[in-house]
């Protein structure tokens, strides 16, 4: 996988060619297929710009809208399959050069771009895991549209991180009945649930009901039909949102 990996040494940028075969195959050889990668690379880049400038005005978690976007950008590009990769599958070279490219803003020509860096966490070193924290997260992300990720997790980033780093909670079936669910709830409730320790309960919840692992493991989401998933999603929150609403319904007591 030749890769085009850039950095900036006392100053200026340079650049070098990665890649997963060995030191042997390792150089300019492979210069021509890093330099089409990276091109491809930008176009993906600036497509995820694109989608997240047409929806972020609307947003009440700009980053929730942007990692949907890169994810979504990078579905699109094909990029994890392209003829440039000599061994698909071995992303982590790929994410560590898109990561750097967008920390430091740069074109495959070298001329500078700022607006990718709002795309990635704003850090200045490289990301230690860059498949969990960003392009994994933002690829599971995008496999709902917009609209319907958003409704699943309160439009917040946040919550959708902790919920994919719980494994019996990622098939897309249980995202699409979570969504469906608080659709359904009124917009004050919806927007309290979606709150991190109220949300923090909704997946605590939802993971007591689909274990990862342990007694109750066997029959997990995608043995259900829609409708059924729907129905024990159901039975698992409404007990929780009857909570947050006769908590809010309390009357406050004055002192006598």
């Amino acid at each position: 996988m030749p890769v085009k990996v850039w950095k900036r040494e006392d100053g200026k940028l340079t650049n070098s060619v990665e890649t997963s075969l060995g030191d042997s195959y390792r150089g300019e050889r492979y210069r021509s297929a890093a330099d089409a990668l990276d091109r491809e690379v930008d176009r993906m880049l600036d497509r995820a710009v694109t989608l997240s400038a047409s929806e972020i005005s609307r947003a009440t978690d700009p980053v929730f809208v942007r990692r949907w976007a890169l994810g979504r950008a990078l579905a699109e590009s094909g990029l994890r399959q392209s003829m440039h990769l000599e061994l698909p599958g071995e992303e982590s070279s790929l994410w560590l050069a898109i990561a750097r490219k967008c920390r430091l803003g740069v074109r495959s020509n070298g001329e500078m771009e700022t607006s990718w860096g709002r795309l990635i966490p704003n850090r200045k070193s490289d990301p230690q895991r860059t498949d969990r924290d960003v392009f994994a997260v933002g690829l599971w992300l995008q496999e709902q549209d917009l609209p319907r990720a958003s409704m699943a997790f309160g439009g917040k980033f946040g919550n959708a991180q902790k919920f994919y780093a719980r494994k019996a909670l990622r098939p897309p079936e249980v995202r699409e009945a979570l969504a469906g669910w608080m659709e359904h709830q009124d917009s004050t409730l919806r927007s309290d649930l979606s709150n991190i320790r109220w949300f923090a309960r909704v997946m605590k919840a939802l993971a007591n009901r689909f274990p990862a692992r342990g007694p109750g493991s066997a029959k997990r989401p995608v043995h259900y039909s829609d409708e059924e998933l729907y129905e024990e999603i159901r039975k698992v929150l409404d007990p929780l949102a009857a909570e947050l609403t006769s908590a809010e319904a309390e009357p406050v007591l004055s002192n006598p």
